[in-house]
């Protein structure tokens, strides 16, 4: 069990937390919360639980189907499962991923039976793309596409299905403020991949930094932070954020310690740009609470 837990990265998981929590309150903005509250709080339950366990098994999956690995695992590899030759432990993780991935499944049918026919085709498109991430035939991170789905996945489709759920119909408010706050997702992964740049490159991973080079990756890295905030100050402006959200600025410190990373220690660049998704999301999320426009 520990083994599982940790090689589902459970300090990801702030990602899918935040993304969900802002779809709710996008929801709760627009009235549609809490006219059955224990019912309501039912969903929020299941769409948290969802969140996770679809975010946990994208981990567990991408493990498996990762062919760069240390000696050590190679040398373990000696189970076929699939047609694949991997760890016991390989194939455990593996199937709890496709495992949580299912009960994903089944708790968005569920809800899908109460919020309409959009949502169960929204969840047929995550659970797709949360697969296909890694998976084999697909394994779209190895064409260099990782942070682009990362964002589409983890950004506007994760926070509008959370708002489906209540609303049971279209709005642009919770896919604007999820381009705003899903920019840090694509960083958080493009920071991954310079860390690993040498290495990718040595190995033949074609990650979007190897293929770009790393001055580029690293530019990419930058501007999607940069274009957030500059995204924040754009809608509170035109009034579709309080204008308060620029508190956001009390933020801007953590960015000089993810240049200081860059450029002393990019091993310590992930948990730099994970700290910094955090504070500037918790800022916004409570400004979204307690306003309202």
């Amino acid at each position: 069990m520990k083994k599982i837990i940790k090689e589902s990265r459970p300090a990801t998981l702030v990602v899918t937390i935040i993304s969900t929590t802002l779809g709710i309150i996008s929801a709760c903005r627009a009235g549609y919360l809490f006219k059955n509250v224990k019912f309501d709080l039912f969903k929020i339950f299941l769409i948290t639980i969802a969140g996770i366990l679809l975010q946990s098994g994208v981990n567990l999956i991408n493990n498996f189907f990762d062919e760069e690995v240390d000696e050590e695992i190679k040398i373990n590899r000696n189970s076929y499962f699939l047609g694949y030759k991997r760890t016991k432990d390989e194939i455990l993780f593996f199937k709890c991923g496709l495992i949580f991935m299912f009960i994903t499944f089944l708790i968005g049918t569920y809800l899908s039976f109460y919020s309409g026919i959009q949502l169960f085709v929204i969840e047929l498109i995550g659970l797709f793309s949360a697969y296909a991430y890694a998976g084999k035939p697909f394994s779209y991170k190895n064409y260099g596409l990782g942070a682009v789905m990362s964002f589409i996945m983890m950004g506007p489709l994760m926070v509008y299905s959370s708002y489906l759920v209540f609303s049971k119909s279209f709005s642009i408010m919770p896919i604007l403020y999820s381009c705003t706050f899903g920019l840090f997702i694509p960083a958080i992964l493009l920071a991954n991949e310079i860390r690993d740049y040498i290495k990718d490159k040595e190995r033949g991973i074609k990650t979007l930094t190897v293929r770009i080079g790393y001055k580029h990756g690293v530019n990419i890295y930058y501007g999607l932070i940069v274009f957030a905030y500059i995204n924040t100050i754009i809608l509170a402006l035109v009034k579709l954020l309080p204008l308060w959200s620029l508190i956001i600025v009390t933020t801007l410190p953590l960015v000089k310690n993810i240049t200081r990373n860059m450029k002393e220690n990019t091993k310590l660049l992930i948990p730099a740009t994970a700290k910094l998704y955090l504070a500037f999301g918790i800022e916004l999320l409570i400004v979204l609470i307690l306003t309202k426009i």
